[in-house]
């Protein structure tokens, strides 16, 4: 059988907060686990300009997730 692996990355204030969504989107019971290092994030988007970072200033925390589903 084949699976690719899937991804969700969750941003919010802290990593505490990141992690209750996880619960409370009961990610676990879905398959899904930390793929690495929960830290404080910035996110870019392609282009030029002010409309370039998606979230402006320090960044917020970011956890990322994954599962391997079928392809």
């Amino acid at each position: 059988m084949n699976e690719r692996e899937e991804y969700l990355t969750i941003f919010a204030p802290s990593a505490g907060e990141a992690m209750a969504q996880f619960k409370a989107r009961r990610l676990g019971e879905q398959g899904y686990s930390i793929t690495g290092k929960i830290g404080r994030h910035r996110l870019a988007l392609v282009g030029d300009g002010p409309d370039a970072e998606a979230l402006p200033g320090s960044g917020m925390i970011a956890a990322t997730f994954s599962r391997k589903v079928p392809a």
